[in-house]
């Protein structure tokens, strides 16, 4: 259980989304999709410092090709749901560790809790 409460925020969605990635459907390319659903409103800031970086590269990987606008120059398609049609699935799979082990740090490291 954590108890500086600086982590909490973030160690929570973490925890959510590694509920939908272990148990979602489909593969992991659609699993990270409906995690990002619950940590998208994280950001680096949210991580102890020396995760900043590993958050930056998941969030980047994440929304790496950009949304798809239609004709009228509007959002047809968000980044995320864009780049995860795009990705190959190995790719997913490095992005999906890279969240379990921050994930993973955040719950277990009692430099956190």
């Amino acid at each position: 259980m954590l108890t500086d409460l600086r982590y909490a925020y973030p160690s929570e969605k973490l925890y959510q989304a590694m509920h939908t990635l272990a148990t979602g459907k489909g593969d992991v390319r659609s699993r990270l999709l409906c995690a990002f659903m619950g940590f998208h409103t994280l950001n680096k800031g949210d991580f102890p410092p020396e995760f900043r970086e590993d958050w930056e590269w998941v969030m980047e990987q994440m929304t790496k090709y950009g949304p798809l606008l239609d004709h009228k120059g509007e959002v047809w398609r968000g980044s995320v749901e864009n780049t995860m049609n795009r990705i190959k699935n190995t790719t997913g799979e490095k992005i999906a560790e890279k969240i379990f082990n921050i994930s993973w740090e955040l719950h277990t490291n009692e430099k956190y809790f």
